[in-house]
């Protein structure tokens, strides 16, 4: 069976479409489907049904998927097997983190780490935070840089701190002052990011015990602070989030101040496989981050 024929069904199943699994792969939607319709005409039967929002797994592919992930998982075996003979570092990094370190914080590192270590591949997904709970949880993502994840087992290496701030439109009350009181969030129109489901915003008003009044929720930030801009609410976000945006708007700090702190979270870094324990070490060090060893 063709190890890329198989990843493409795999991840168009997980993903519920061409197109999400194309993004992941690297393959175009198209390519995605001529290469899981290779694999049906290879197994003579169909394994995914192909709807006008996605695709679905056929009877005959949910009795496949587990084979396929098995088959999926032993080829990393293999790879990770000859990596520690061989005592060079190949396979792939999967890492999920908010797309304001992927713009500023990860470029630099992973061009560097890729020029030392070019039979590595690097994948990104940015996405939030509770997505990124998910895909570690579930091991398809092998580290994460974002804050801190719920689950107390992870290993985490704290690099730094970001403040959460409130985007304001440039005619808001409060738009020329020096901070923003948060309690303000319970009778203003909030613009809500991550589909309404933004946890480092939510732990804010939280701690402060607030309900806010949520008006709108979108996908992106960018497109929060596009709608902040044009008088549609307020916005509450991370400050690395707006930066090297050019908006209309104003962005000042919480009050009381608030932050989050930013790491790299890894399951357990003494068990990762040899790239990813690679590429973490490579950037805890460039991040200045002293990784110590786990206490038993």
């Amino acid at each position: 069976m063709d190890i890329i024929r198989c990843k493409a069904f795999v991840t168009a199943a997980d993903e519920g479409s061409f197109t999400a699994a194309g993004r992941l792969l690297g393959y175009t939607p198209s390519g995605i489907s001529q290469l899981v319709s290779g694999m049906e005409n290879e197994l003579g039967f169909q394994l995914l049904t192909r709807k006008s929002h996605g695709v679905v797994l056929t009877r005959e592919g949910e009795y496949m998927y587990p084979f396929a992930v098995e088959f999926l998982d032993k080829e990393k075996e293999l790879y990770e097997a000859a990596t520690e003979l061989s005592g060079m570092y190949k396979g792939n990094v999967m890492i999920a983190t908010y797309s304001s370190i992927c713009a500023h914080t990860l470029p630099s590192i992973i061009k560097e780490f890729t020029d030392q270590h070019p039979s590595i591949n690097i994948q990104i997904e940015e996405t939030t935070k509770n997505k990124i709970e998910k895909l570690v949880a579930s091991g398809k993502a092998d580290l994460a840089f974002c804050s801190k994840l719920s689950n107390p087992s992870y290993d985490w290496f704290p690099y730094g701190e970001d403040r959460m701030v409130a985007v304001l439109p440039k005619g808001h009350p409060f738009a020329g002052a020096d901070s923003y009181p948060v309690r303000n969030c319970r009778k203003e129109n909030l613009i809500m990011p991550s589909e309404g489901d933004d946890t480092d915003v939510r732990d804010v008003l939280k701690k402060y015990g607030i309900v806010p009044n949520i008006r709108l929720t979108t996908l992106e930030n960018y497109t929060a602070i596009n709608m902040v801009q044009s008088g549609l609410g307020i916005g509450i976000m991370n400050e690395g989030i707006t930066r090297y945006w050019q908006t209309d708007t104003s962005i000042i700090p919480l009050d009381p101040p608030s932050k989050i702190d930013l790491g790299i979270t890894v399951p357990d870094l003494e068990t990762a496989a040899p790239a990813v324990k690679e590429f973490v070490l490579f950037a805890a060090e460039r991040l200045g981050v002293k990784i110590e060893p786990r206490e038993e």
